[in-house]
């Protein structure tokens, strides 16, 4: 479906599905396997519970990657409200858009993944120790997964880094919005709260292009106040913060895989104790159910 399609044309139930669908092809694609960084004992943690931990955005190596995505959005609908006049209701509307914006009230929680199991800039952000392992997933074979949470399902939506396409997807979003708002006369379909609601949900997808080698997808999970429910909160210690996170289960639906998450390969990151730590893993794995998963020990040089 284009993205210029009428709104007489499109279907009004809900803004987050409608602008998902129409950008579906810039938001995955077909890869044999996705990665997911952690350490040891986080590793442990994903296989033997099939628990991920969603981590707060505003407290994960770089504080600032949302701000990225907000920049972008104050951008463009600063400029549309200056170009309406005073009296115009769409700029009314917009500023209401722009004020919850400003005020995010939303706590975003973020599970992130990577296309390339064996990259230097993951090693040093995500695995905080000489341990870092990396676990692979078959791609196709994690669709099948359930990340389970308060009767939500959750999966991996690939990270946006060409700035141009970031803000064709907000400008979308407003324009539909616009467009119901002329429609629908007196109440708009869409209300200045769900259109931010919605702007908000696809922020996090938007890095800069200078962490574009990195080729990351990601779970979004997100509490708002606004929200009829709130997804049960976590705290643990990580270096020198506390962090916050929210705890994502899975399941898996084919009934053959008793369940099991499905794990292709494990990387551990470079370390002087690797060869080591590969014959424990190899125990380790053997004993919970993935006897013939791979381990592999990354090459390249860490300082």
């Amino acid at each position: 479906m284009s993205e210029q399609n009428p709104i007489s044309k499109i279907d009004m139930k809900a803004l987050i599905p409608l602008i998902s669908k129409e950008f579906k092809k810039y938001f995955t694609k077909n890869i044999k396997a996705l990665y997911h960084y952690t350490n040891l004992e986080g590793a442990q943690g994903i296989i033997s519970n099939k628990t991920f931990w969603a981590s707060h955005i505003k407290f994960m190596n770089d504080s600032k990657e949302y701000s990225h995505g907000l920049e972008v959005c104050e951008s463009i609908v600063q400029k549309l409200i200056q170009e309406l006049p005073v009296e115009n209701p769409r700029r009314a509307y917009l500023e209401e858009v722009f004020t919850i914006l400003e005020e995010q009230d939303t706590d975003i929680f973020v599970v992130s993944f990577c296309e390339s199991g064996d990259l230097l800039s993951q090693w040093r952000g995500y695995s905080r120790s000489q341990h870092g392992i990396s676990i692979g997933f078959d791609f196709s074979s994690l669709f099948d997964v359930s990340f389970h949470l308060s009767e939500e399902n959750f999966f991996p939506r690939k990270v946006i880094y060409d700035h141009k396409l970031q803000e064709r997807i907000i400008r979308r979003i407003i324009n539909v919005s616009l467009l119901s708002l002329e429609l629908s006369g007196v109440k708009p379909q869409f209300s200045p709260k769900e259109v931010a609601r919605t702007i908000g949900y696809f922020l996090p997808l938007f890095k800069h292009a200078t962490f574009s080698e990195e080729k990351e997808w990601r779970i979004i999970v997100t509490n708002s106040k606004s929200m009829s429910y709130q997804h049960e909160l976590k705290f643990r210690a990580r270096d020198n913060i506390i962090l916050p996170y929210i705890e994502l289960e899975t399941h898996n639906k084919v009934l053959q895989n008793d369940n099991r998450l499905p794990v292709n390969q494990i990387i551990i990151g470079p370390s002087g104790t690797n060869e080591f730590t590969a014959r424990s893993i190899n125990y380790y794995l053997k004993n919970v159910g993935y006897p013939t998963v791979p381990i592999k020990l990354s090459h390249i040089p860490y300082r």
